[in-house]
């Protein structure tokens, strides 16, 4: 076994005897007064009742247990968890014959689950530290907010009167009128629109129209791109489309160059 070794916020230990590792766990996740992210890499079994019940036999996997008390359980290939609980999951541990178990506990979603060892390779606890937010550009948002701000991308004399319109068929992104004092409905995707767009706004319209069948009424699909097939449909239906491309820039404009970045 090798001592642990301590950077900062992090400790680790590897290949642990059991009664070592229950007591790191509980010295470093359970019973710190920070709030610690636990990492434990062997070989394991996995029994879960809640939402189902399922069984994972004998396998090396990763799991994950945050600092809110998420709970993943991650084996070598594919991006989700073959296992998990949500955040407000409580961790306990102790010793079962020759095997340590960690059981986790989700009272108010009444579900469990026991993750049995048999071998264990590497037990990691850390503080991370991370309050920025994920910020993302691009989106649909992004492109109804160009509209709102410069309405005449759409064409000269528009004019956006409402975001955001609730209807029986769902949320309308953009009301305005046109030079000629005409409703116009918008729907906005982020890239390429596909039939179901047209079907979307199609109901739209026909949810609008319902309230004053004899008033004219326009549907505009907004799109990064807008195959043929899709600008037929929306031909067919009487509804209109136009193309907008939106240039996605994070606040951070320049990133930093490899060497940069690998000094740091």
């Amino acid at each position: 076994m090798t001592p642990k070794k301590k950077e900062g916020k992090t400790i680790h230990i590897l290949n642990p005897l059991h009664a070592t590792a229950q007591h790191f766990i509980q010295e470093n996740h359970i019973e710190t007064p920070q709030k610690t992210t636990l990492i434990m890499l062997g070989r394991c079994k996995i029994e879960y009742q809640g939402r189902a019940k399922s069984f994972l036999d004998w396998g090396e996997r990763i799991i994950i247990v945050k600092s809110d008390g998420t709970v993943l359980v991650h084996k070598d290939t594919q991006r989700n968890p073959i296992n998990w609980q949500p955040e407000g999951t409580t961790l306990s541990v102790h010793q079962e014959k020759k095997f340590l178990v960690l059981q986790t506990i989700h009272h108010k979603k009444r579900e469990k689950m026991a993750i049995t060892f048999d071998k264990i390779n590497i037990i990691l606890s850390t503080t991370l530290r991370d309050h920025v937010q994920l910020e993302i550009v691009g989106m649909e948002y992004d492109l109804t907010t160009k509209i709102e701000k410069n309405p005449e991308v759409i064409e000269p004399g528009f004019h956006v009167i409402r975001r955001e319109k609730h209807t029986k068929s769902g949320l309308i992104d953009l009301r305005g009128r046109d030079k000629d004092n005409i409703p116009v409905i918008i729907e906005v995707k982020r890239g390429k629109a596909t039939i179901s767009a047209v079907h979307q706004l199609r109901m739209y319209v026909n949810d609008i129209k319902k309230l004053n069948p004899a008033a004219p009424l326009r549907g505009i699909l907004v799109a990064s791109s807008i195959p043929s097939l899709v600008k037929n449909l929306l031909d067919d239906y009487g509804l209109e489309y136009k193309e907008i491309r939106i240039k996605s820039e994070l606040k951070q404009k320049q990133q930093q160059k490899l060497e940069e970045f690998s000094s740091q």
